[in-house]
């Protein structure tokens, strides 16, 4: 009779320690599953408070090799790849309360000895991951006068909101070549810059 009894309970021990092995088994698989979703950005390089809001710097690239010569001379400085918390108006305007974006320094030069016309707000951005982005934002890219006077060089960021930032390694910027005036006889043809992104 206690030899029956002790042989059940060491059975009943026994299923209880293997549903517990099962159960911390898929504890580990649910957790490792998890960190593959999690985002490759982790480390914040820089943390900037603007009027807009808390912008979070993740990858900054300053040594790109990207410029554009003619009449308008064109060079990307810094490329900042990151995600901020809008907040107030700017969130209120775009309905967007965190977003990922690519953010350009670029400099601007009227190489000309004529004034004209950069429609530098205008330009698109297009990444290697197929999302593309028509124009940057209004209101959190510079608002810099978009006529040059001849020799006039400007420095003018624009941020470009993006669906994801992952992934991301490579970028095409495309404008409008600079004219005589808004809508007047454009000077060049279409500028175009392509760049890798690399740390």
């Amino acid at each position: 009779m206690n030899k029956w009894l002790f042989s059940g309970i060491t059975a009943a021990l026994l299923m209880a320690s293997a549903c517990n092995s099962e159960g911390t088994l898929e504890e580990e698989t649910e957790q490792d599953t998890s960190n593959e979703n999690e985002t490759e950005y982790e480390t914040v390089l820089e943390e900037e408070e603007r009027e807009e809001g808390t912008f979070s710097i993740y990858e900054r690239f300053t040594d790109v090799t990207a410029n554009a010569d003619g009449p308008v001379e064109m060079t990307i400085n810094q490329i900042d790849v990151g995600m901020a918390d809008l907040e107030g108006f700017v969130a209120a305007t775009t309905g967007d309360e965190t977003i990922d974006y690519v953010e350009m320094m670029i400099t601007i030069e009227n190489s000309s000895d004529e004034s004209m016309y950069v429609p530098y707000g205008e330009a698109s951005l297009k990444a290697n991951t197929g999302e593309a982005v028509e124009t940057a934002s209004l209101v959190l890219s510079d608002d810099i006068e978009p006529h040059f006077e001849e020799g006039d060089t400007k420095e003018v960021r624009l941020l470009f909101p993006l669906e994801s930032i992952q992934g991301v390694n490579e970028l095409t910027l495309t404008m409008n070549g600079p004219s005589t005036d808004l809508g007047g006889d454009q000077l060049s043809e279409e500028i175009e810059l392509s760049f890798k992104l690399a740390s």
